[in-house]
């Protein structure tokens, strides 16, 4: 059975629990005792640079549209309709009458212009001004010449237009990152930088306690819009070990959790434990990137003996059994991957384009990499496999903010990460891998298809597109070499019952959820 039937097989089974677990009726009151793996470092929306505090900031706040909780549609969210003219440049928001923020006042549309104009004030200094940089007058926003965004226009106290420089396909879809979430100016002013020790939103979780490195509480919005969620309160705790974490699990201190890489085996193979467990496909892919900016990677040869150097199938058998080798950017399940793409492995062939490239002899590298435990190894492995075929690889390990800072300022000549999807469409992996804004390459043929791409609404064409790009970059020396795509396996307590499992980090706001007294 190929890798793709299993994957929908998969789905399929998915769908079917979904449908025997709305069967159950389900329950209100109790607590959910979830973990973390590192504290928080932001509860605020602007500064939600993170799978972490996206995830969070979902909870406590709502966007205009969100993420279907079973499937990747996007849908009706605070606002409960739109209208799309003038060639998909022009967006009109109906807003829900009588949604409240947690403090009690009532959200209009002044707040969705605040939020976005706040984005781009030069002086809140947002990472995510990339994510909505369409909008007219965002330009003129963030560099001070406007105070706000000309292109965000309240028509009533329910109604918000957006006007886009160009046609972007993908703008409602851009509208579910947790950059889009709805704040309060007053809680804003009222706070200052501390909005993220105290965050105000119109979700359905009520910010409790923040304590840093140990605890953050959550609790139910009993008048939240939608309906109350089912259970009265949330409790993360922060475990960094992994194993930790699992015993904690097994102690029935949590009620949900991943389980690490070195335990899958253990409690996959638990008969006791099969039917709470849980396994899916990410949308993830990890690599190692040559930055064309340095010699040799400039030369496409040394970059096509490096690819052939490495086996990402031995490497994925070898550390991580159930995750898929990787022949292309775009991860398995997901559209827009090329039928050319194959593994390539085969260290003779490196060797003959490295003699090719004048590099007979090899030559020194850097490969930079985080700390993390994973990391680490993979660069071990990659350096003894470059090894094999000449090239000695100095790692340079550092972490995780010097290492990111190094990235993306450019400065890293090669380095092991990877990108995980904040939308399942290819788009999101080639902008943000392939661009020539990107650390790493510089081909305008390729930026002309991405903006093709972007301004297009049919998915069918940005999978096409998606396909010539792949083939286009792998022809001319992809400046990546492409290691595997994960998947995650994940375990609860027999008692924890409606949770959603979402490709989408940022889909699930905890509101089907709900604990069965009878069984705990």
């Amino acid at each position: 059975m190929s890798r793709k039937i299993i994957f929908f097989t998969f789905i399929l089974l998915l769908l079917v629990g979904m449908t025997v677990m709305a069967a159950e009726k389900p329950q209100y009151g109790g607590t959910l005792h979830l973990s973390n793996d590192e504290d928080w470092d932001t509860l605020d929306p602007v500064y939600a640079s993170g799978f972490d505090a996206g995830e969070m900031a979902v909870k406590i706040f709502d966007g205009l549209v969100r993420f279907d909780y079973y499937s990747n549609d996007v849908v009706p969210d605070l606002a409960k309709s739109w209208e799309i003219s003038e060639n998909n440049t022009k967006f009109v928001f109906k807003l829900r009458k009588g949604v409240k923020f947690h403090n009690g006042r009532e959200f209009t549309a002044e707040d969705v212009k605040y939020s976005f104009d706040r984005i781009y004030d030069p002086e809140v200094a947002s990472p995510g001004t990339w994510v909505f940089d369409m909008i007219a007058g965002t330009d003129e926003a963030l560099a001070g010449e406007t105070n706000g965004v000309s292109g965000i226009k309240v028509l009533d106290d329910y109604t918000v237009e957006f006007n886009l420089k160009y046609p972007f396909g993908l703008f409602l879809t851009h509208l579910t990152l947790p950059y889009g979430l709805i704040v309060p100016q007053e809680e804003v002013e009222k706070w200052g930088e501390q909005f993220s020790q105290h965050p105000v939103g119109t979700g359905p979780w009520v910010f409790s306690s923040w304590e840093h490195d140990d605890e953050l509480i959550l609790t139910a919005n009993k008048d939240y819009w939608q309906g109350r969620p089912y259970l009265d309160k949330v409790v993360y705790r922060v475990i960094p070990q992994p194993l930790t974490d699992i015993a904690e699990f097994e102690a029935g201190n949590l009620d949900y959790t991943t389980v690490p890489v070195e335990e899958r085996k253990r409690w996959v193979n638990d008969e006791e434990w099969q039917d709470y467990i849980h396994m899916m496909a990410e949308l993830s892919t990890y690599y190692l990137a040559l930055n064309t900016d340095y010699e040799p990677f400039d030369n496409p040869k040394i970059r096509k003996a490096i690819d052939y150097a490495i086996d990402s199938a031995q490497i994925t058998n070898a550390l991580f059994p159930h995750y898929v080798p990787a022949d292309d950017a775009i991860p398995e399940g997901m559209p827009g991957g090329s039928p050319n793409s194959k593994l390539l492995y085969d260290p003779e062939r490196a060797k003959e384009l490295l003699a090719e490239a004048g590099y007979a002899d090899g030559f020194e590298m850097e490969l930079w990499t985080s700390t993390g435990n994973t990391s680490v190894r993979i660069g071990g492995v990659i350096q003894a496999l470059l090894g094999r075929v000449g090239i000695d690889v100095n790692l340079v390990k550092n972490d995780w903010s010097v290492f990111y800072s190094t990235v993306k300022s450019g400065n890293a000549p090669a380095y092991y990460l990877s990108w995980w999807a904040d939308y399942a469409d290819p788009y999101n992996f080639l902008k943000a891998l392939y661009s020539s804004d990107g650390p790493v390459f510089d081909k305008p043929v390729v930026d002309k298809m991405l903006e093709e791409m972007a301004r297009t609404t049919n998915v069918e064409a940005r999978v096409e597109i998606s396909k010539q790009i792949i083939d286009f970059v792998r022809d001319t020396g992809d400046p990546f070499v492409w290691l595997y795509h994960t998947s995650a396996t994940t375990i609860k307590q027999p008692w924890v019952k409606g949770e959603i499992h979402h490709q989408m980090y940022s889909a699930d706001k905890l509101v089907t959820w709900w604990i069965d007294q009878d069984l705990k």
